[in-house]
């Protein structure tokens, strides 16, 4: 089943992240997928529907919030997260397999616009020190992620092996590249994810980031650029979901490469230091008028020999 296949493929980069930071990543996401799972139960109950929590969405949808967190945010941040993506984006539309847009991808653009400095403020992974799992944690010694640092123009201080093996701040789940990659071939593998719309985003990353570096050296530009924030979790997470994506191979290859624009154009010109998830929600709307195109294509040989016929 697609839904546990992603809950097994997130598991390393939870893992990955207790490494760093102890237990409270862990606590986060288990946090995030415990109020998910418990908002859908309630919202089934509510409006008499038969629960579909059993289907795995619930769960990877608190998952995916909870990836998207920063290792020292508070408790609370999950589970406001996780109700905003099946309380108002998700149930509303009818539930599971219904929804128009993304809901992790919603409630993280909810989040970062209404409590960006909590969103961006990350941990120094330098430290190997766990983070307390309850009370202040004003002590705990904080660094400005790649992305902050491109974004302000400044030398950006991390090497391509700290950036492989996950050693610079971050979202919980999207610092582990090391780990990201196999968990991409994994869900590639159980067809629980589309190559064309990770391989064909990426492209398009890659390709802005050489055309309109941040940081001197093309290679150097695209690491930085594909390495920080959350573009890459985002490109084997967030875009793959199956009911907000196209359907024909044609339309996830635009798919994915309109996403890679947006997500760039918005590092460049965005107030936010990551806009991922905006360019996430701005594909969701588009992926109809997308998947009609690619099938007109894709059988215009057919329709215009119809049309002779007649």
């Amino acid at each position: 089943m697609m839904s546990f296949d992603v809950l097994i493929a997130l598991l390393p980069l939870c893992i990955f992240s207790a490494v760093y930071y102890g237990a409270r990543p862990v606590i986060l996401v288990l946090t995030g997928m415990l109020a998910a799972v418990l908002c859908e139960t309630a919202a089934c109950l509510i409006m008499k529907r038969v629960p579909t929590v059993a289907d795995g969405t619930a769960a990877v949808t608190g998952g995916i919030v909870g990836m998207l967190l920063p290792p020292m945010a508070p408790y609370w941040m999950p589970v406001v997260g996780a109700a905003f993506a099946i309380l108002v984006v998700k149930m509303p539309m009818g539930g599971s397999g219904r929804n128009l847009f993304n809901p992790a991808a919603a409630a993280i653009a909810v989040l970062t616009l209404c409590f960006s400095g909590t969103m961006f403020r990350y941990p120094d992974p330098g430290q190997n020190v766990p983070l307390p799992l309850t009370g202040s944690l004003a002590q705990v010694i904080t660094e400005s992620s790649p992305a902050a640092q491109m974004m302000s123009g400044g030398q950006t201080l991390y090497t391509p092996a700290m950036l492989l093996m996950g050693d610079f701040p971050g979202p919980i789940g999207a610092t582990a590249i090391i780990v990201l990659v196999p968990c991409a071939l994994y869900l590639f593998s159980r067809r629980s994810a589309s190559f064309f719309i990770t391989a064909s985003y990426l492209a398009a990353c890659a390709g802005m980031a050489v055309l309109f570096p941040r940081v001197p050296g093309a290679s150097n530009s695209v690491l930085m650029e594909l390495c920080s924030g959350y573009l890459l979790f985002t490109g084997v997470f967030l875009l793959n979901d199956p009911v907000t994506a196209p359907r024909h191979w044609l339309g996830r290859l635009a798919y994915g490469a309109l996403a890679g624009v947006l997500v760039m154009l918005l590092r460049y010109y965005g107030r936010f230091e990551e806009g991922a998830c905006f360019a996430v929600l701005l594909v969701n709307a588009l992926a109809p008028v997308i998947d009609r195109g690619s099938w007109y294509l894709l059988n215009l040989r057919r329709i215009r020999k119809g049309a002779h016929s007649r």
